[in-house]
């Protein structure tokens, strides 16, 4: 009976199994509207049981129209999700961004025929909870983008959701790329677009997970309308179909400046149009065109030529009083962080200036605009430097868009050959210390009376941490010192942020102490609120050590560099970027308590990394009855290929062992 009983549930557990198997792996159905009992039945994502939700099905549609005398693009988007997870239902929360500028409508984009359910599986029965129009609401972005915004109703755990929507673009010539991977796990996603014999293209398929790629050649009809005669054009056209199955999520993570920059997905570049019994027309743009397009735009090259609004009160400053242009420039720029706050928005283009003077904030293409003009009223050569910022992705070098441009910096002619950097955004920094999405390797500075050219601003200045501990080890089992510490660049910036987000001084230590383990007697900072290349903190501490009969273990090192290391993936797919380089210089004395002697100390260790560019030293030294440390980090490398992963964190876990080493200490 037992024996039976045991089969019987081993059976069962067979029967779960396969089931579940199965409910990881359905071939997801392809026809809008008719999700399946199988897709509502599935609870979990065999290969990734970590997903909140999985992308059944996506498809992208793209077509060329004729209408009002041009082509058009129009593109048909479907979704399909289900919700594995409570907080899956967040994925229901849609946004389609769309391009339709506040004052140059003569280009546009729209969002048509939108359509959306919920499907929920309820006594066996599928029950569907249909999108009310309603419910569907636009939002202005910035000057050039709309968001239509809608929230699928009835959307938990369990349920299967679907939608679609039309986009219509006048933009002909520049397809929009299309991306098969999403933050979670695509089971099955299509692309396919049909392009006219006129259009000449190139085709670029990117990222780690292949897309089966199909072409063929098909015929296509056009429309013709007045003031053409009535009728059709027929062409032959390249119909192109992209199929990707089984797709892992993509997550960002810390060392990830944009994951959209390594999506699998299809780029597609028009690069001219060539109608029979007409020239050639090229699309392909070089980047002086686009510099061109800038300083021709009133809402661009219009605010470069603006005059200083600020030019009576300006007088004040005496500039001509000061012993060097960078302390001008500091002024100027003080000045104005005093008339102006940044409103938290990154922008390329500029909003009307007296808007932006009466309302005392604006984004930092605002603040760029007339800090420019300050300084030029002040005989300071300065020139804008356009960029996608690193959490937007990296420009297209090889074909220029300037739809890929989402804002820009002052470069200010420090010498002949030389520049200095400043953004409106900069609250904690100073003169070279940009925020890090900022730091790009692919930034124009636009001269309008030359030549413009490429800066690489990922090295930008110095980003040290200096300091210094001096304390004893008490019989007790506790060390009290002291650490000076001297912060510069971006290492500055990032304190006076954590300092500044504190509710209060007392918030900061607080934090610090549960950071560190560690109880402040006398907390002292100097230049935290100015606007200065550094910062000093000085404080008094007390930290608890561990005791164990008749020995004491005690961190050398007290305020480690590192305590885990930060890359544990077994293997990785994507590159590693790292936000800036710094040094790290850290020097700790101790002194040991009478009666006490060292029974093991950790060994002295220089660490270089592979590529030799990033170098770790570790002397430790016993001199008298204290122990020395001086340790040194540095590293000047900030991208590494996904193959170079398995050297940096071999790389990182040797640090962080020694990190972790002890001075074990036994009484006498």
């Amino acid at each position: 009976m037992k024996l039976i009983l045991l089969f019987a549930m081993l059976l069962l557990g067979w029967q779960s199994s396969a089931r579940q198997a199965k409910l990881a792996n359905i071939e997801p159905s392809t026809k809008y509207g008719h999700p399946t009992k199988e897709e509502l039945a599935m609870t979990e994502y065999a290969p990734d049981t970590s997903a909140t939700a999985v992308v059944l099905y996506s498809k992208c549609s793209v077509n060329y129209i004729f209408v009002e005398r041009q082509f058009r693009l129009v593109y048909d988007y479907e979704f399909k999700v289900k919700v594995l997870k409570p907080n899956g239902a967040s994925h229901a929360n849609i946004s389609i961004p769309y391009y339709l500028n506040t004052k140059d409508n003569r280009l546009r984009e729209t969002v048509k025929q939108i359509d959306a359910s919920a499907y929920n599986l309820e006594k066996g029965e599928i029950v569907r909870t249909k999108l009310k129009n309603n419910l569907i609401f636009k939002e202005r972005l910035n000057n050039d983008y709309m968001l239509t915004k809608f929230s699928i109703p009835a959307v938990k755990k369990g349920t299967v959701f679907e939608y679609k929507f039309q986009l219509h673009s006048d933009f002909f010539f520049n397809i929009a790329p299309w991306k098969a991977q999403r933050n979670i796990p695509v089971l099955l996603a299509q692309y396919e677009i049909t392009i006219p014999e006129y259009f000449k293209y190139s085709l670029e398929v990117q990222g780690s997970y292949s897309l089966t790629p199909q072409k063929e050649t098909t015929r296509q009809l056009f429309m013709l309308e007045p003031p053409y005669p009535p009728g059709t054009i027929e062409c032959k056209g390249d119909y192109l179909l992209f199929t990707g199955k089984q797709l892992p999520a993509l997550h960002a993570d810390n060392y990830v400046w944009c994951a959209d920059d390594y999506l699998s997905g299809v780029n597609l570049e028009i690069k001219g149009l060539e109608i029979p019994g007409r020239p050639y027309h090229s699309f392909t743009q070089a980047w002086n065109d686009i510099d061109k397009m800038l300083l021709e735009d009133e809402s661009f090259g219009g605010l470069l030529r603006m005059r200083n609004p600020y030019h009576k009160e300006i007088k004040s400053l005496h500039l001509d009083k000061l012993p060097s242009q960078l302390e001008q420039i500091s002024a100027i720029f003080l000045f104005l962080k005093k008339k102006l706050s940044w409103n938290g928005q990154y922008s390329l283009y500029g909003n009307e200036v007296k808007k932006v003077i009466k309302d005392q904030t604006g984004s930092n293409a605002d603040f760029n605009f007339i800090l420019m003009s300050m300084l030029r009223d002040a005989q300071i050569p300065c020139y804008p430097v356009v960029m996608s910022r690193r959490d937007a992705g990296r420009l297209p070098i090889s074909h220029p868009s300037i739809l890929k441009l989402n804002t820009f910096i002052v470069g200010i002619a420090d010498t002949d050959s030389t520049f200095v950097f400043l953004d409106g955004s900069i609250d904690y920094g100073f003169i070279n210390v940009l925020s890090p999405i900022l730091m790009v390797d692919q930034a124009r500075i636009i001269n309008d009376m030359g030549a413009s050219y490429w800066v690489n601003l990922n090295r930008l200045g110095k980003h040290q941490i200096d300091s210094k501990v001096d304390g004893y080890i008490c019989p007790e089992g506790k060390i009290k010192g002291t650490r000076l510490t001297k912060y510069t660049g971006l290492d500055t910036y990032s304190f006076r942020k954590r300092y500044h987000n504190a509710k209060d001084s007392t918030a900061f230590i607080s934090e610090l102490e549960t950071t560190e383990s560690i109880s402040v007697k006398q907390f002292q900072v100097k230049d935290v609120r100015s606007f200065s290349p550094n910062v000093t903190e000085f404080f008094e501490f007390e930290k608890q050590l561990t005791v164990s009969d008749n020995h004491i273990y005690v961190n050398p090192l007290v305020f480690l560099h590192v305590s885990k290391c930060p890359f544990t993936q077994a293997e990785r797919k994507l590159p590693i970027e790292i936000t800036y380089n710094n040094q790290l210089f850290l020097t700790t004395l101790l002194r040991i308590p009478e009666g006490y002697v060292i029974e093991e100390i950790p060994k002295s260790m220089k660490l270089i990394a592979k590529d030799g560019q990033s170098i770790c030293q570790y002397n430790i030294s016993q001199e008298h009855d204290a122990i020395k440390i001086e340790y040194v980090f540095s590293s000047s490398k900030s991208f590494y290929l996904p193959d170079e992963y398995q050297d940096v964190k071999a790389f990182w876990e040797k640090i962080t062992n020694k990190n972790n080493e002890m001075v074990v200490l036994r009484k006498l």
